[in-house]
C-alpha cells in the first residue's frame, strides 16, 4: 500500500536531518519511506536512509527513516513510500 503526503510539513535547511517514525498498529512487512518534497524548492536534495523497523511482542511494528538535505537550499517535505510487493 503506497502513501503520499503523510505527516506534518517539515523544513530542512542545507545539511539538516529530520528523523521520522510511523506505525500502522500492526506489522505490514517491509516498508520504504522517502521525502515527499514540496515546492517551492530552493535547491534541496533529500536523501532517505537509515530505514529501520521495530516489532513489539504484541505484533505492532514501527518504522523509522532519516531524511537528510544534501542540496544547496531548503524546502519543506513530509513522507511518501509504501511496501515492497
Amino acid at each position: 500500500m503506497a502513501f503520499n503526503n503523510v505527516g506534518p510539513l517539515t523544513f530542512l535547511a542545507p545539511g539538516q536531518t529530520a528523523f521520522w517514525f510511523y506505525t500502522y498498529g500492526e506489522d505490514h512487512g517491509t516498508q520504504f519511506a522517502s521525502a515527499d518534497i514540496k515546492t517551492p524548492n530552493l535547491g534541496a536534495v533529500h536523501l532517505a536512509d537509515d530505514q529501520r523497523k521495530r516489532k513489539d511482542n504484541n505484533g505492532n511494528a514501527t518504522y523509522f527513516v532519516a531524511i537528510h538535505n544534501q542540496g544547496v537550499g531548503g524546502c519543506f517535505h513530509n513522507l511518501q513510500g509504501g511496501g515492497m510487493s
